[in-house]
């Protein structure tokens, strides 16, 4: 969701309608329990995506150009226009301004015109905004992957082109792959493992699409690895992150999107055109990648430093298998975090902890391993 326009946000502000914040979200759940909103028709382009904010600032403009500042509450924003809640009618095609507040928390102002005026009871109505010219949304959403919703609704199969890999061992994904891909234009690859990955990757690639296990990889640790190595093409993980640790992972890894699994063609097929017929700016990109909430990586941190007491315990009872498998945790997400030399120093105790090495040299590697996961403990509290 956008930042807060500060000019707009004391304690006491309130919209047209009358609300803030808490009672906005009453209204927003009465509204989605009554069905308000127009059901997606098969020929609406852009999605309408969620961004409750209850105060927008809104610059209306009559046939002399003078303009008028109200507040109204925001509900809905997409690449073509927004939708706003107000307390009156308003004439369409009437020309207005739009205040958002970006990620980072810049206001623009976005011009556009009234196209669609509906009452949803009382003084409510639903006010749509066509802008002049297409927005990106992420521009002023949270930069949660593994929530986002594709800005394109419908997607024609033969509009997208271009060279895409698929990085995926799976049976079932790799059927459900080809059959979604069937009617496309792509010319695509599916490959098996992370070195076939690593070839394709050499290429110019429009977009790459890695599975969230592949093989004895993590596709998160993958994709922070090319982010580092300099690729900078848009990156998806494919599966169905079912735990807190692994949406944590997904979204400070440098990946674009998330495709969920089992595959939906249509959800496929709409985030492939969200990144295969735009434009994008590989500035933004990079900024959007960026852009993680602090709690992600506290929990990161925090998941770290208990991987080194369980490392401890391993030790304690020589038990090299368990070791090695922590090891591995270690090295992925030290490497997420930004903890390079512990993630080399857990890659290089692992390997050790796989033969019958040296042991003083081992302990001395498993104290340093210890000490980066105790400090990544640290900055977490």
């Amino acid at each position: 969701m956008g930042g807060p326009n500060h000019d707009y946000r004391e304690d006491s502000m309130r919209n047209t309608l009358g609300m803030g914040p808490a009672t906005y979200a009453k209204l927003l759940e009465k509204l989605a329990d009554n069905g308000g909103g127009s059901k997606s028709p098969p020929s609406r382009r852009f999605s309408r995506i969620p961004l409750h904010d209850p105060f927008v600032r809104v610059s209306v403009e009559n046939e002399s150009g003078h303009k008028h500042d109200m507040v109204l509450a925001c509900r809905n924003l997409s690449r073509g226009g927004v939708g706003l809640l107000h307390s009156s009618f308003m004439y369409p095609q009437t020309v207005a301004t739009v205040h958002l507040t970006q990620y980072d928390g810049k206001v623009v102002g976005i011009r556009g015109c009234v196209v669609r005026v509906e009452h949803r009871g009382g003084v409510v109505h639903e006010i749509g905004i066509k802008f002049d010219q297409e927005i990106n949304p992420r521009d002023f959403l949270s930069n949660d992957i593994t929530e986002a919703i594709p800005s394109i609704e419908n997607i024609e199969p033969e509009s997208l082109k271009g060279e895409v890999v698929f990085a995926t061992s799976n049976e079932q994904t790799i059927a459900s792959l080809r059959e979604a891909l069937l009617d496309t234009s792509l010319n695509f690859k599916i490959v098996p493992d992370l070195e076939a990955l690593q070839l394709e990757l050499t290429k110019d690639l429009g977009m790459a699409l890695i599975d969230l296990e592949l093989g004895e990889s993590s596709g998160p640790e993958i994709i922070k690895q090319c982010r580092v190595r300099g690729v900078t093409c848009p990156m998806a993980l494919m599966g169905s992150a079912d735990d807190e640790l692994a949406r944590s992972m997904i979204r400070v890894c440098g990946a674009d999107a998330l495709v969920r699994t089992p595959i939906v063609p249509g959800d496929l097929l709409r985030t492939l055109g969200e990144f295969l017929l735009s434009s994008w700016d590989l500035d933004k990109l990079d900024k959007a990648r960026s852009r993680v909430d602090r709690s992600t990586l506290v929990s990161l941190c925090q998941e770290l430093n208990k991987l080194g007491v369980v490392m401890d315990q391993q030790v304690r009872v020589n038990d090299r298998v368990a070791l090695f498998g922590t090891c591995q945790k270690v090295r992925g997400l030290a490497l997420l975090v930004g903890m390079h030399g512990v993630a080399g120093m857990a890659e290089r105790l692992g390997e050790a902890a796989a033969e019958a090495g040296d042991e003083e040299g081992l302990e001395e590697m498993i104290e340093q391993v210890r000490l980066g996961c105790a400090a990544a403990g640290r900055a977490a509290a």
